[in-house]
């Protein structure tokens, strides 16, 4: 299956569930694990998909974009978070437009900030804080809430899909 890193499902290694919505839950122990998890997810991803990062500062938005774009044969070296710039764009097997808006308060600030033309651009937006970005809640997008859990390093993912785009790579993702 394609959510391999190492010759090993990277899923199983974080007790998978899938719960009655259709999310999956995940428990990663290390910003490793957060990482490996993304490099998984961006190696399937497709032109036009929208990854939204949701989650407090510090909980690893930044650590799981660098494993998507990882997965996407960006060097993950080079990915850092764009909060004072708004936007990274990164070459790899698809050009990956990784956005910050965590300093802008409304929809209008994205638009004049020319951002949106990433998002609905040809390659992968990775969005963190998109709440503040609201015509996103009328498109199709994988939403991954991830949260502190009750260890140090330790972080419960929630991928919650909308659209079948997205239900189907879940489902992928389940069965590697």
């Amino acid at each position: 299956m394609r959510f391999r890193t190492r010759d090993k499902c990277i899923v199983r290694e974080f007790g998978l569930n899938m719960d009655v919505g259709g999310n999956l839950r995940f428990v990663s122990h290390s910003a490793e694990q957060t990482a490996d998890l993304g490099c998984g997810l961006g190696r399937v991803l497709k032109p036009g998909d929208i990854i939204c990062l949701e989650g407090d500062l510090g909980a690893g938005k930044t650590c799981l974009a660098r494993g998507i774009a990882r997965g996407l044969g960006v060097d993950a070296a080079s990915v850092s978070s764009p909060t004072f710039v708004l936007a990274q764009e990164y070459p790899g097997r698809l050009k990956v437009y990784h956005l910050d808006l965590y300093r802008l308060t409304s929809s209008d600030e994205v638009e004049d900030a020319g951002l949106d033309e990433y998002i609905w651009g040809g390659g992968v937006a990775i969005i963190e804080w998109p709440e503040v970005y609201t015509p996103l809640r009328e498109h199709d997008r994988l939403v991954v809430k991830i949260m502190y859990g009750p260890g140090e390093l330790c972080r419960e993912l929630v991928f919650i899909p909308h659209g079948e785009r997205y239900r189907r790579l879940l489902e992928e993702m389940r069965t590697c």
